[in-house]
């Protein structure tokens, strides 16, 4: 089977100058779920997280959180279909970005209040990371980006202690 290469991107920045890049795919779009209960799904999506119903049908949802046409569809699938298991080929977690800390740390006390799965947090030095588990056994992340140069200092499969419970929580989610 032959190779095609992606032709390099070409494009002009404010100050005259040509940026190329061989990027041409530009960012992830939307992520699709399958969960057995779309009610439970749309508690935990719109009523936890905050999303937006875009649309919505007995097959599934369109979720945004702003103006977008959708950020995380939710598509169902038969009750009988297998959960999540910890060892198994798919989708490791899904990674929402959060503007600080305390937004994380709000979500915490939520989730703690409202009885949601939390499965841990932690520091990756580009990341402080919460865990948490939508009805359906799904882990989502939510996380504030930090001041860490990874681009010097790397990343990657690193871990550390983040104590959460330090972080004040001022904001309301």
């Amino acid at each position: 089977v032959g190779r095609t290469e992606i032709p390099a991107v070409s494009s002009r920045l404010g100050n005259g100058q040509e940026r190329t890049s061989a990027m041409a795919i530009k960012r992830v779009g939307h992520v699709v779920i399958k969960m057995r209960d779309l009610s439970k799904a749309k508690q935990f999506y719109v009523g936890f997280l905050g999303m937006k119903v875009g649309n919505e049908s007995p097959r599934g949802m369109f979720l945004r959180f702003s103006d977008y046409h959708h950020d995380i569809a939710i598509f169902k699938t038969g009750d009988d279909a297998d959960l999540p298991k910890e060892n198994q080929v798919g989708l490791v977690h899904l990674a929402l970005v959060c503007d600080g800390d305390e937004t994380v740390r709000s979500y915490y006390d939520k989730a703690k209040a409202e009885g949601i799965e939390i499965a841990g947090w932690t520091d990756h030095d580009v990341t402080h990371s919460l865990y948490l588990k939508d009805p359906e056994g799904n882990v989502v992340e939510l996380y504030a980006e930090t001041t860490y140069n990874w681009k010097e200092g790397g990343m990657g499969f690193r871990s550390k202690a983040f104590d959460i419970e330090a972080v004040p929580s001022p904001v309301s989610v």
